[in-house]
């Protein structure tokens, strides 16, 4: 396990060079911020990075975009920690919330797409909906989330495609966001949802032009 994640993490560092990085702005209520997206690969990998204020992500693909590895760091809740995913089985290790961390679990037999934006244009291609599963950063569960195709719409001048995220099952009425993807280049371009009980603001995210 160790080995595999060093090798993981090698080939992302090793490619950061060869990079390109796309910039976000996000907002919710009064707060405003910015994430960058760095995107790098080689014949076989995806290497993605993204940062907002103190917190970063590092991700390994494969081509087809499903994830192996996912790296979460948060200096203000002093969390570091790492997953993968081998043959059915996540592994995290690391520290939450200042305190050491270890777990195992399965798969429920979907594919992992950890950073949902960066995947959904490439992963909802000929399709209308399909089902993955994805682990929350704050609590380190596992969800089954559900991806719909909705309307296409026109704006400035970008014909943009809806996709409704949300979980699946009894849980579906408690989550719901919206994805909006170029629909000529598959590229996340907007984001909308609320993160909270009612009276929550809602968190807005738009690509930075």
């Amino acid at each position: 396990m160790k080995r595999l994640t060093t090798i993981l993490l090698t080939v992302f560092l090793s490619h950061q060079a060869y990079s390109q990085t796309t910039i976000y702005e996000y907002s919710c209520g009064n707060e405003r911020s910015t994430i960058a997206w760095t995107e790098s690969k080689d014949s076989d990998l995806i290497c993605f990075k993204t940062i907002q204020g103190a917190e970063v992500q590092e991700y390994v693909l494969n081509g087809d975009y499903t994830t192996l590895s996912w790296s979460y760091k948060n200096a203000v809740t002093n969390t570091d920690l790492t997953t993968t995913k081998i043959s059915g089985n996540y592994t995290i290790s690391g520290k939450l919330n200042g305190n050491l961390y270890s777990k195992t679990f399965k798969s429920k037999g979907l594919p992992w797409y950890q950073n949902i934006g960066f995947n959904i244009g490439r992963s909802m291609t000929g399709k209308q909906s399909y089902k993955f599963e994805c682990i929350r950063p704050d609590n380190q569960k596992l969800y089954e989330m559900q991806a719909d195709a909705k309307e296409t719409i026109v704006n400035n001048g970008v014909r943009e495609q809806r996709i409704n995220i949300h979980l699946t099952g009894m849980l579906s009425k408690f989550f719901g966001s919206d994805y909006y993807i170029d629909s000529s280049t598959k590229q996340y371009i907007r984001y909308k949802g609320v993160h909270g009980a009612p009276g929550t603001p809602e968190t807005i995210i738009t690509i930075k032009k």
